[in-house]
């Protein structure tokens, strides 16, 4: 067909009105990928040449990461810089968060500014939904840059209905593809005759592969084209019987490499031989060449090739099941070879041999998959074993609890632990691995207990289990951070960070940078944190992307040192991107206790007292759904400390009460909460009158703090105690307000000022300038001062009756008469 270029269609085609999308549309054998080939081959001819990306989908492609990886990867491959997605595209190890990779997309390709023509050939390989809404976002957002050209056997559930009325799609039928006589005279020759030309294209109906398939019949010396006349059946019937004459005059050895390589949905001269066990698929390949009508080749250097589904329907019924069976391990283990795990996986399950298929997960990486190539690529692994096989395979129950815990579904990743243990049978690799998960899913959800797993000894592990040690290690280091034991957290973390980098584990350095920048912040060490906060971010951004879910983690940290800096309005975004990355990808107790306290303070002063307290019943909704008791408890005291700054305290003291926080603040093993609630009391007692008391306890906590080393808690216990000052008969002098200011790290002063609130204002104005950027935030102060945040009732029935009826219209004297008061009450 490449010799019989379609002029009319690419006139067509070339003439169009401009839009985002060509769509051909039609069944098998009329020539759908061959118009988009001598299309492309148009578009590169031209002067200046087009940029062109081509994309041939298979049923594997179905995954929408997988997709979004080979598009990403045609879109490079015809010129394009996206940045740190190539990388991770090739990698497999997309973001777990389709919508972040398709935003990160949309911002490359509005960086580039150029247009691009994508061929999409085959797409209706990939019936599915996620695909369907990707490549729709695609289409409506990047339409100034991105032309889509689709090839499809069915019209794609996209609405084009409503596209076709803005002049977005130019559609080409399977009646637009047929060929006319002149081109079937293209095919088969001048020396044919007019009326034999006619009855073969009324036989064939202009169907191009049955007119193909008609030459080559013709074409081998023992077919004629007068045995057409007699054939009576539909013209689908005849081109399987032209397909079976085709192919039964082929030599025995290309005839024995089509039914080899029939099970492949692609491959090529390597991919081949590799399943075959022979050398020579370049030859035949090149011996076949005038099969394209049959072999269609999937890109121009005709590297890759795909068996048009007539050959591979008549192909399929000669295959015997013990070759099958062959054919698909060998090219299991060739793509295990090439990494590309999904498809080894799905080859080895083909050949019903599921012991490979699970080996082949362990040979990935099994649960540390996870964090080579992240959660959506491990989730398309295990979702091609069916259930059965899922909870009777020891690696695949202990990959499943791992995704679990992380994604928060503890109540699973428990089941799913207990059915693994049952399975392990002594075995030394499993029972690490089990030892592993179950201490990941423990922190997962806040318990740091011995675990009762079998028994294990972690001082087992040998030098080259370098991911479970450095795994485990990370642990520690959270537990150690949750007991405020901040030099071993360091001396953990540091660790760990070195083993992950030792085997290339760009996702466990940057955990290990983050909770390291915590322990650095709570030690006092905001100059240092903050900067470690900075250079993941730019890691991140460089190796991740700026959408990624890994950068909104991290983001988590970066609206906090915001925070301390006082650039409280700029939190916001950092905040919200965080917290859909720990709702719905990954998240601990103590990266969402940070991003919590930040979110509730800060929409206490930009946005009022409800938007503070939805931020708190949405902390404790997730709280409850991971189980993180401890964070639940941190709301009590949080929503204690809310009531009074907004003047409810007789609302605040029954909400203390409720919470035990006399309690909470006396259990010293709990730093979080001790010091939540120790500021919850003592702001309580400010309100009340008693400053002694308040004073008191913040001092004696404050210092239990620092001799622990938690000196950012102590720093915000002593500024409260600074409002205590002034508050009580006592005046603050000079001396002890600048020892205690100058005892806290610059770079989290602002912050942690504006933090204690406007009760501050007579310590700090009764000084003179003490540190820079005083003045600047004794206005803000001042400015909430003036302008309290309250607490707002909710109306009573009559008001809420009033305010309907003036809000239907009603005057104020017709209300005052229906409902019997005066007019004065209604105003």
């Amino acid at each position: 067909m490449m010799s019989l270029p379609r002029q009319h269609l690419l006139a067509s085609l070339n003439t169009r009105i401009q839009g985002p999308l060509v769509l051909v549309v039609a069944p098998p054998g009329y020539g759908k990928t061959t118009l988009l080939m001598q299309w492309r081959h148009e578009l590169l001819q031209a002067s200046p040449a087009a940029t062109v990306a081509w994309l041939s989908l298979d049923k594997a492609d179905e995954e929408p990461n997988r997709f979004l990886a080979y598009l990403i990867l045609a879109l490079d491959h015809a010129g394009l810089d996206l940045g740190p997605l190539r990388q991770l595209a090739e990698s497999q190890s997309l973001d777990p968060q389709p919508q972040r990779t398709l935003t990160a997309l949309l911002h490359a390709l509005a960086r580039e500014n150029r247009p691009v023509t994508l061929l999409l050939d085959d797409y209706s390989s990939t019936p599915n939904e996620p695909v369907d809404q990707l490549v729709q976002a695609l289409l409506e957002q990047a339409a100034p840059w991105l032309q889509w050209v689709v090839a499809s056997r069915a019209r794609p559930r996209w609405p084009l209905a409503r596209w076709k009325t803005l002049g977005w799609v130019h559609e080409v039928s399977a009646q637009d593809l047929t060929l006319c006589v002149h081109e079937t005279r293209g095919i088969l020759g001048p020396e044919l005759s007019d009326e034999d030309l006619q009855h073969l294209h009324d036989t064939t109906e202009g169907w191009v592969v049955a007119v193909q398939l008609a030459r080559l019949w013709r074409s081998s010396g023992s077919g004629s084209l007068h045995d057409l006349k007699e054939f009576s059946g539909r013209v689908t019937d005849m081109a399987a019987y032209l397909t079976e004459q085709v192919v039964e005059r082929l030599p025995p050895d290309c005839q024995a490499f089509l039914l080899d390589t029939a099970l492949l949905e692609r491959f090529d001269a390597r991919f081949a031989d590799a399943v075959r066990g022979c050398g020579d698929t370049a030859q035949l390949l090149a011996q076949l060449r005038h099969l394209d009508a049959l072999l269609v080749p999937l890109d121009s250097g005709r590297k890759w090739f795909r068996h048009h589904r007539l050959l591979r329907d008549f192909l399929m019924t000669r295959i015997d099941t013990s070759n099958a069976r062959r054919i698909h391990r060998a090219a299991a283990q060739w793509l295990a070879q090439e990494k590309d795990w999904a498809q080894a996986v799905s080859h080895a399950l083909r050949a019903g041999d599921t012991r490979l298929a699970t080996d082949l997960v362990v040979r990935a990486g099994g649960w540390e998959t996870v964090l080579h190539h992240g959660i959506r690529y491990t989730q398309s692994l295990l979702r091609q074993f069916d259930e059965p096989t899922r909870r009777r395979e020891p690696d695949l129950l202990l990959l499943q609890a791992y995704l679990h815990a992380k994604l928060g579904d503890h109540a699973m990743a428990d089941h799913l632990l207990q059915l693994a243990q049952g399975l392990i049978h002594g075995d030394r690799r499993l029972t690490r691995d089990f030892h592993v998960i179950q201490t990941l899913a423990n922190a997962y959800v806040d318990r740091f207990e011995a675990c009762d797993a079998p028994a294990f000894d972690p001082q087992q592990l040998q030098g080259d289990e370098v991911m479970a040690l450095a795994t485990l290690a990370c642990v520690q280091a959270l537990n150690a951070i949750a007991r405020g034991d901040l030099a071993l957290a360091l001396n953990k973390v540091r660790g760990a960070h070195i083993k992950m980098r030792s085997i290339d584990s760009p996702r466990g350095e940057n955990y290990c940078r983050v909770h390291e920048a915590q322990a650095l912040a709570l030690s006092g060490h905001i100059d240092h944190a903050s900067r470690m906060v900075d250079e993941t971010l730019a890691i991140t951004l460089a190796r991740f992307g700026c959408e990624s879910s890994m950068k909104a983690l991290v983001g988590c940290l970066k609206a906090q040192h915001l925070y301390w800096q006082g650039a409280w309005t700029d939190t916001t975004p950092w905040v919200r991107d965080g917290w859909a990355s720990i709702e719905h990808t990954d998240g601990w107790l103590d990266i969402a206790a940070v991003t919590a306290e930040v979110a509730w303070r800060t929409a206490l002063r930009n946005q009022g007292l409800h938007a503070a307290l939805r931020e708190l019943e949405q902390v404790d909704e997730l709280a409850t759904a991971r189980q993180w008791q401890r964070l639940n408890q941190l709301v009590k005291a949080w929503r204690v400390d809310l009531l009074l700054q907004c003047g409810s305290s007789a609302q605040a003291r029954q909400a203390a009460d409720v919470a035990g926080l006399e309690r909470v603040a006396a259990n010293l093993d709990d730093w979080r909460n001790h010091e939540a609630a120790t500021l919850a009391l003592a702001r309580l007692e400010l309100t009340t009158g008693h400053s002694a008391a308040a004073l008191n306890r913040l001092q004696q906590a404050g210092t239990r703090l620092r001799d622990r080393g938690l000196m950012l808690p102590s720093w915000r216990l002593q500024l409260l105690g600074l409002a205590a000052y002034s508050k009580g008969q006592l005046r603050v002098e000079p001396a002890v307000l600048a020892a205690t200011l100058t005892q806290v790290s610059p770079q989290a002063l602002p912050g942690l000022l504006l933090e204690v609130g406007p009760c501050l204002l007579p310590a700090l104005e009764a000084c003179p300038e003490t540190f820079p950027g005083q003045a600047a935030l004794l206005t803000r102060l001042r400015g909430w001062r003036a302008h309290p945040v309250r607490a707002r009732l909710p109306f009573s029935a009559k008001e809420t009756q009033i305010l309907a009826l003036l809000a239907n219209g009603q005057p104020n004297k017709t209300i005052a008469q229906a409902l019997d008061i005066s007019e004065n009450t209604v105003k």
